[in-house]
C-alpha cells in the first residue's frame, strides 16, 4: 500500500496557487469573446461590466442568495463525489458518508471502499466538470459574468481534486481508496475481492 496525501495547510495553499491561473484559463476565452475590440485590455474589460451592469446590480443587491448559492455548490460539489462514489462502490450508498475537515476547513465525501483508479479520478472531477467547466462554457456562449464567476469559483473549489488526479495519473493497477484520516488516498496494489 502506498499513501499520497496532503495535510490541509498543502490542500490550502495549493488551492490558493490556483486561483490565478484558473481565472486566466476561464476568464481570457471569455474577454475574448465577449469584450469590444480595439479598446484597450483595461477598456475592453470595463465594456463587459457594463454589458453585464444590470445583471451584477441584482447580484450585488442579492447578497443573501448569493451566499445561498455558494453554499448550495459547496453541498453540490461533495454530493457529486457522493454520487459517483456510490454508483462505482459496490455497496452503494452504504459506502459513503460525508462531513467536514476542521483542520482543512472543508467539507467531504468518504468511500470506504476502493475504486478502481479511473473509478476513483472520475469521482475527482465529476464537481469540477459540472459546478466549473458548465458554468464557464455557458458564460462563452451567453455573455453573463455571473455564470464566468460562478465557474471560476467552482473550478477553484475543485483544485484539491485537480492536484488528487494529478498524484493519481499513473496508477493503472490496483485500486485507490480514500484515506481515513487525510487529504488524499491509498493505493492497493494487491487487492484481493474479499479483503
Amino acid at each position: 500500500m502506498v499513501e499520497e496525501t496532503l495535510s490541509g495547510r498543502q490542500a490550502n495553499w495549493y488551492g490558493f496557487l490556483f486561483v490565478i491561473p484558473i481565472a486566466l484559463i476561464d476568464g481570457i476565452p471569455y474577454l475574448l469573446i465577449w469584450c469590444e475590440k480595439g479598446l484597450g485590455w483595461r477598456n475592453a474589460f470595463l465594456s463587459v461590466i457594463v454589458q453585464n451592469q444590470s445583471i451584477l446590480q441584482q447580484a450585488i443587491n442579492a447578497k443573501w442568495w448569493l451566499l445561498f448559492l455558494f453554499l448550495t455548490g459547496v453541498v453540490l460539489h461533495e454530493l457529486i463525489h457522493g454520487i459517483v462514489m456510490a454508483t462505482c462502490a459496490k455497496q452503494g450508498w452504504k459506502s459513503v458518508t460525508f462531513g467536514f475537515n476542521i483542520k482543512a476547513f472543508a467539507p467531504y465525501a468518504y468511500c470506504s471502499e476502493p475504486l478502481t483508479p479511473n473509478a476513483y479520478r472520475i469521482s475527482l472531477v465529476m464537481p469540477g466538470i459540472l459546478l466549473g467547466d458548465v458554468p464557464v462554457i455557458i458564460s462563452l456562449f451567453t455573455g453573463n459574468i455571473l455564470f464566468l464567476f460562478f465557474g471560476i469559483l467552482f473550478t477553484w473549489a475543485a483544485a484539491g481534486d485537480i492536484i488528487l488526479l494529478w498524484l493519481s495519473r499513473n496508477i493503472n493497477d490496483g485500486m485507490l481508496q480514500d484515506h481515513p484520516e487525510k487529504i488524499g488516498f491509498v493505493h492497493i496494489r494487491d487487492f484481493c475481492e474479499g479483503h
